[in-house]
């Protein structure tokens, strides 16, 4: 059983192809991968619709926020598609479900003594007289003196921001300085949970990344404090004000929203809470239900056998390690913790941040439609920001897919492929396979099988294109153009070896470049197999035979062609 939860982006927010390279891919890769392994896969995210950056674009447009969320939530559905990434469940939390799955898991943890009511500072703009969130609101980071940053995250160095810490804050929408006021709010008591977290962090340390873990350990080593979960806001989940004790009640609690970090990181319970009831899909999410699959949520989050994946980029490192385990820890119903919880560092554009404000932006949709998205797919794997900072070059793009994808990969199999049609009738007779090419295919599953289990993606590609320059000798040195004309069964014996590695290489290709593999299954004349529980495919194996005799398509033609420079200002 293994479950993957993927950030929830912002349902306006720019992604790009660092967002990609962040979470995105990373998590569509570990689902091939594991489906492809035979696990039972729930892969669960949705569209964040309650951000303040739904309002702030509200506002400026003059609409509702729940327009905005049916303006872009499709936009996220039609990149979901284009990628083919494959989601259990891709919502938004909107939902009715969502918001009682929040409200319940907020009354468990007030009810076990894990919030408590508080007095909090919280900025006020006297010019607009309101409350404003922490998104509305930037300033001067105290610790790393960046500038532009918002009052509760610095996006350049990391660190989470207690209202009040901010230097010269002032309103985003005004300009003009805010003040801070007082506001009794519900607070998560952190601190209460900082030696359940730090056992827990403890018990996984081998399987998060060093910088991952010493950055969490950090955090405790500071010591945890209470934070707000909620806030004076219009748009966002509502407080059960009427399923709490009036002891426990804070003042003007229906005028309040859920802070949107408290809610959102819940949607991993949400959403597998949704798909578990769902009969079938609808056109405002994504819903899939592999073959032999389960659906019931609680063979995930109350089995101790299941194995959590997250996904995520290193701004929301905090929020994955600390808060949601703790939120988990404190409810007492005994959920699953995360096992993996991998995390990639910031990734650039050209050695600079993106940034849409100064059209500084490679559009995910854009990028794939002009290049293809086997292409993007590929130079991101190999470019993750796994250990360290990131960067997209275009020079670097056009380099590695021209010399790999389409040099090495693709011209492998197009000059075996090619060869069978031209001068065997697209048919190769079943032959023994090579010691070295058993090997080398033996190999390639074995590495990475241990890599990709342990989040080691780009490695894992790595691997898998050791056995493609492999490939590529072993054809070379076969001179299979020349033995065909004296000895015809030497060179059946290379085409079938070559025939072997191509049915292997259309597996291993598949959590990276699941075009390719379909691309190539048909020119093998057979149908990529659908991912089926208890069904491994993650091993060495040879190609079907009828009657010793493997026939391939009847036409043939490269899988990818060099690609040249559309336009990339």
């Amino acid at each position: 059983m293994i479950y993957i939860g993927v950030a929830w982006p912002y349902v306006n927010g720019d992604i790009h192809v660092g967002h990609l390279a962040g979470y995105l891919l990373p998590a569509d890769i570990c689902s091939r991968f594991f489906r492809l392994c035979g696990e039972n896969v729930l892969m669960v995210s949705g569209s964040d619709c309650h951000g303040t950056p739904t309002t702030i674009y509200a506002d400026k447009k003059n609409i509702t926020p729940s327009d905005v969320v049916e303006e872009f939530h499709p936009e996220r559905l039609k990149l979901i598609r284009m990628y083919d990434l494959k989601y259990s469940i891709y919502t938004k939390t909107t939902t009715k479900n969502h918001s009682e799955v929040v409200q319940k898991i907020f009354l468990d943890l007030l009810r076990n003594g894990y919030i408590e009511k508080g007095v909090c500072d919280q900025y006020y703009s006297s010019k607009e007289k309101k409350f404003l969130p922490d998104r509305y609101v930037e300033g001067e980071c105290p610790h790393c003196h960046a500038k532009e940053q918002r009052s509760d995250q610095c996006e350049k160095c990391g660190r989470m921001l207690l209202q009040g810490e901010l230097i010269n804050p002032v309103s985003k929408t005004s300009g003009t300085p805010v003040v801070i006021r007082k506001s009794e709010q519900y607070m998560l008591l952190l601190d209460k949970l900082q030696t359940q977290i730090k056992e827990y962090i403890g018990s996984v340390e081998g399987n998060f990344k060093k910088w991952v873990f010493k950055e969490s350990i950090g955090w405790l080593n500071e010591g945890l404090r209470r934070r707000p979960i909620t806030r004076d806001l219009n748009w966002g989940i509502d407080i059960p004000c009427d399923r709490i004790d009036k002891q426990y009640l804070i003042k003007d609690c229906k005028k309040k929203k859920f802070y949107v970090w408290f809610e959102a990181v819940i949607g991993y319970l949400s959403g597998a809470i949704e798909w578990s009831g769902r009969e079938s899909g609808d056109t405002s999410t994504l819903f899939h239900v592999g073959k032999e699959q389960s659906k019931d949520y609680k063979k995930w989050f109350f089995n101790d056998k299941a194995r959590h994946y997250y996904f995520m980029g290193q701004d929301n490192l905090v929020f994955h390690t600390i808060m949601w385990p703790g939120i988990l820890i404190g409810s007492q119903r005994g959920y699953k913790l995360p096992d993996f919880v991998s995390v990639n560092k910031f990734y650039n554009y050209e050695g600079k941040k993106f940034s849409k404000s100064r059209n500084w932006i490679i559009d995910s949709i854009d990028i794939a439609e002009k290049y293809g998205v086997d292409s993007v797919r590929y130079y991101l794997t190999r470019t993750f920001p796994e250990n360290k900072q990131g960067n997209f070059h275009w020079d670097a793009f056009f380099t590695t897919v021209n010399s790999e994808l389409s040099s090495k990969l693709s011209n492998f199999t197009y000059r075996c492929l090619s060869f069978v049609e031209k001068n065997c009738k697209s048919e190769v007779r079943k032959d023994l396979v090579g010691k070295d090419v058993k090997k080398n295919i033996d190999k390639t599953f074995r590495n990475t099988l241990d890599l990709l289990t342990n989040c080691k993606q780009t490695q894992a590609l790595n691997e898998v294109f050791k056995l493609v320059d492999f490939a590529n000798r072993y054809f070379d040195k076969a001179q299979v153009w020349s033995v065909y004309k004296t000895d015809k069964a030497g060179a059946n014996e290379t085409l079938w070896n070559c025939l072997v590695i191509l049915w292997n290489l259309r597996i291993l290709m598949n959590p990276f470049l699941p075009g390719f593999s379909q691309k190539l299954s048909r020119q093998l004349n057979n149908k990529f197999p659908d991912y089926e529980v208890g069904t491994n495919y993650w091993r060495y194996s040879t190609p079907l035979c009828k009657g010793g005799i493997y026939n391939i398509a009847k036409k043939v033609v490269p899988i990818y062609m060099k690609i040249d420079r559309v336009n990339t200002d």
